[in-house]
């Protein structure tokens, strides 16, 4: 099952993110990703774009003291995909948890008061799923097989 998707972050886009946050606060996530959507249904799945890469850019950051992360600016061609609505049917700021305080939960980074950086900052990330199949949680590039409906 999909637990969620969205453009995860390696390699040199990775190491900028951790060397332009401000304060590390202790726990980063495993996967540093942008999630689209949380627990997508079928018709929210995005097969097309899975394994592909963009660019993307930070423009914001926020520390309260339990989570760090960076406010995104997404190209008009993916806003289609951005479906991550808060529990009142807002649409998130799209973001990305750089690092959280012990205790805290990284859906919190969502609350920060982004200040504007200097200048934007390109970043370049793969859309993907992060699975949950049993006990095992993993990231897949590949397509995800729908689940038939009678």
């Amino acid at each position: 099952m999909i637990h969620y998707e969205g453009i995860f972050f390696e390699g040199e886009s990775l190491e900028l993110i951790k060397k332009l946050e401000g304060m590390n606060l202790g726990i980063i996530n495993d996967e540093i990703h942008l999630t689209f959507k949380y627990k997508p249904e079928d018709s929210e799945i995005f097969n097309e774009i899975v394994g592909k890469s963009f660019d993307l850019y930070l423009i914001g950051y926020g520390n309260d003291g339990k989570n760090s992360g960076f406010e995104i600016l997404l190209p008009k061609k993916l806003l289609k995909y951005y479906i991550n609505y808060d529990n009142n049917h807002n649409l998130k700021v799209p973001h990305i948890t750089a690092s959280i305080k012990e205790g805290e939960k990284a859906s919190n980074t969502m609350y920060l008061d982004f200040k504007p950086l200097r200048k934007k900052v390109k970043i370049t990330g793969k859309f993907g799923y992060w699975i949950k199949d049993g006990e095992n949680e993993y990231l897949s590039y590949e397509p995800f097989i729908k689940t038939k409906t009678k």
